[in-house]
């Protein structure tokens, strides 16, 4: 009986601390929280009649119940290029790989992550990769530098995210240069790629505290609704302009010309708790877009 008791006890641990994909998916989407997602595109998409309905995704996780989860999203599996949001794949592979006492890491990590600095985040990608930037490179180097740059995709892909994470190209204001131009291949067929769902399920994992680091991301993560500096602003163009007062979010948002994307957890006043992630692209210009699906989605729920 103590043996069965102790087994019990080691398969129950064993579940608990399983942090990946495939916990996300067991959970069978709420269909409820489907419709009001869906309710909250339709309106958002007769707000701006030039959004594409595929051109909008959204992943939500309810977890104000520590020991229920439920999920729903719209488009949830459609493939994005995420912008700066791949950054919390970066930064969760950092402290999955224990790199993150490694000189100049933690301040790269702030910088990434709190004003998403990109110079950082090459800074960190080279380390994660073991690779350097340079110059191009022919032949078995070049080989041998894109496969140190799929490492990342592939500790990915051990947790499950196959078909939804691509996380090896540094992100750049002007560039890419040199060798990391060859990384990007032909017709960018190594570019970043995410869903509004792998988002979602990795923002699961650091905020159910199973992530290693999981603590120190969360630092990192939180956001003022009021931010003390404006290059430390992801709050009043994304999701925390449309949170009501007493709200608190941990978030990373991501934008170029072509999407625009935010990924958060919130805590309402309500005492509702939610993982909410929101992938635009095609009027990537309008800053009042994420925070518009955000009071659709809130309103619906």
């Amino acid at each position: 009986m103590i043996m069965r008791t102790a087994l019990v006890a080691t398969l129950l641990l064993t579940l608990a601390a399983r942090a990946d994909y495939r916990e996300f998916v067991d959970v069978a989407p709420d269909p409820s929280l489907a419709t009001k997602l869906r309710l909250a595109a339709e309106a958002t998409l007769k707000q701006y009649p030039k959004l594409k309905a595929e051109d909008l995704a959204i992943s939500i996780v309810d977890v104000t119940n520590p020991t229920i989860v439920a999920r729903g999203d719209y488009q949830g599996d459609t493939r994005f290029y995420p912008a700066s949001v791949i950054k919390l794949f970066f930064m969760a592979d950092v402290y999955a790989t224990r790199k993150q006492n490694i000189g100049d890491v933690d301040r790269a990590l702030r910088e990434m992550i709190v004003v998403s600095d990109n110079d950082a985040t090459a800074y960190l990608v080279d380390i994660l990769a073991n690779t350097v930037p340079g110059p191009p490179l022919q032949g078995r180097a070049l080989n041998k530098y894109i496969e140190r740059r799929r490492d990342i995709n592939r500790r990915f892909q051990k947790l499950d995210y196959v078909d939804n994470v691509s996380a090896m190209m540094k992100p750049w204001s002007f560039g890419p240069y040199g060798v990391d131009l060859q990384v990007l291949g032909t017709n960018r067929v190594n570019r970043n790629m995410l869903t509004a769902n792998a988002t979602a399920s990795l923002m699961l994992w650091i905020q159910r505290l199973r992530a290693p680091g999981a603590n120190e991301m969360m630092k990192l993560l939180e956001r003022p609704l009021a931010p003390a500096r404006e290059e430390e602003n992801q709050v009043k163009e994304f999701i925390g302009a449309s949170l009501p007062e007493g709200s608190r979010l941990w978030s990373k948002a991501g934008w170029t010309s072509e999407v625009r994307h935010d990924a958060a957890y919130i805590e309402l006043p309500s005492g509702r708790k939610l993982i909410l992630v929101i992938f635009t692209r095609g009027i990537a210009d309008d800053v009042t877009l994420i925070p518009a699906v955000t009071k659709n989605v809130l309103e619906e729920l």
